[in-house]
């Protein structure tokens, strides 16, 4: 990861731990959570995985949401089958059990009938030149949902040699990982995105 970055990566953290006492949800309805800021740089190979595991915790340190991310490699048991070059999918933990589906699908029922269609998973394709300019489904997400909310960018991006607009390859990227409390944010599951999913090649 490059200087730049890495002091991207780590100048926020002060601000988000200042904003968490302020901007925590005025409803019981959802827990609140502390303040969450993460960089991991992947450097995918043939059959490799791309792990993930991160717990949002309440001030108090209960984990009350688990954030769990792999790619298409992943052969693990789990309650989502992942794919793609990365995907994460966030899921509400109570009494150490989950408890939820994966929150990052909306209430819309195509994503909610499938594992893959949601913006928590990533492709090269999506990432890939303008494509990875498109609003909420390239390089930058923004999921709000249960008093928080989580964003995704995908930086850093190396392609292999032989990567092509039509058969693009990651050799690398980073993934930063950003969560907070957003009280205006009530909806159980991820809003829906207004706007329709990219046809090809940015699917």
């Amino acid at each position: 990861m490059n200087n730049s970055l890495m002091s991207r990566c780590w100048a926020v953290v002060a601000g988000l731990l200042a904003a968490a006492a302020t901007s925590a949800p005025t409803s019981a309805a959802w827990p609140v959570i502390r303040p969450v800021h993460i960089c991991r740089t992947y450097t995918p190979a043939a059959d490799s995985d791309t792990p993930l595991t991160v717990r949002l915790e309440s001030p108090g340190g209960a984990m009350v949401y688990k954030l769990e991310c792999h790619n298409g490699n992943y052969e693990e048991m789990s309650f989502i089958n992942f794919s793609g070059d990365f995907q994460c999918a966030l899921y509400s933990v109570g009494g150490g059990r989950r408890t939820s589906w994966n929150l990052l699908a909306s209430d819309v029922p195509a994503e909610q009938g499938s594992d893959s269609l949601n913006r928590g998973r990533m492709t090269a394709n999506q990432v890939w030149g303008d494509c990875g300019a498109i609003p909420e489904y390239g390089r930058i997400r923004h999921f709000r949902l249960r008093g928080m909310r989580i964003t995704f960018e995908f930086n850093d991006l190396r392609w292999a040699s032989a990567a092509s607009p039509k058969i693009p390859k990651l050799a690398a990227f980073t993934f930063i990982l950003d969560a907070s409390p957003d009280a205006s944010a009530t909806s159980a599951a991820a809003e829906e995105i207004r706007a329709p999913w990219p046809g090809p090649p940015c699917q």
